[in-house]
């Protein structure tokens, strides 16, 4: 299980890098992971994200893949059938949950955490998505509360098909 210090050590590592090391990370995405990236840079495209949520979409996904390129058993490149059961996993979750009022929410996403293969990681994803405290006047804006939930899921789906790859 991945540790909350090496989560926030990998995410300050990815915050920190210049230009051209991040094109260095995408470049080596490209290698290992195509289908991941591929997928987060067609959902980042998609309604309801603007530009912005896009880019924050990609960007959290390609910390949540570093943060599990530390296991260390290592990830495999993760299959078309990994990504789809994910996906379908997570559309089962969403179906769930629909029309439900936010302390459901709260009570089912306890309940995740508490059986979840890599709860920090989960962790970090729902704090960087939902805290509005880290943002201060002048950055770009959080994401906006109606994109979070497609976010979330999203980004879970990235982090369950690498669960399934280690």
């Amino acid at each position: 299980m991945i540790s909350s210090e090496l989560v926030t050590e990998t995410w300050q590592r990815v915050a920190s890098t210049e230009d051209d090391e991040a094109q260095m990370l995408i470049e080596q995405m490209t290698d290992e992971q195509p289908l991941l990236l591929a997928y987060l840079m067609a959902m980042g495209e998609q309604e309801p994200f603007d530009d912005h949520e896009g880019q924050m979409l990609f960007y959290l996904g390609l910390v949540v893949w570093q943060i599990m390129r530390e296991c260390p058993t290592g990830l495999a490149e993760v299959t078309p059938e990994i990504l789809e059961l994910s996906e379908q996993e997570n559309e089962k979750l969403l179906e769930r949950l629909a029309g439900e009022d936010e302390e459901s929410w709260e009570r089912a996403f306890a309940s995740l955490l508490a059986e979840y293969p890599e709860p920090e990681v989960l962790r970090y994803i729902v704090h960087a998505l939902v805290d509005e405290e880290d943002y201060e006047e002048g950055d770009d804006p959080p994401m906006r509360e109606e994109c979070r939930s497609a976010a979330f899921l999203d980004l879970k789906t990235v982090l369950d098909a690498l669960i399934a790859s280690v």
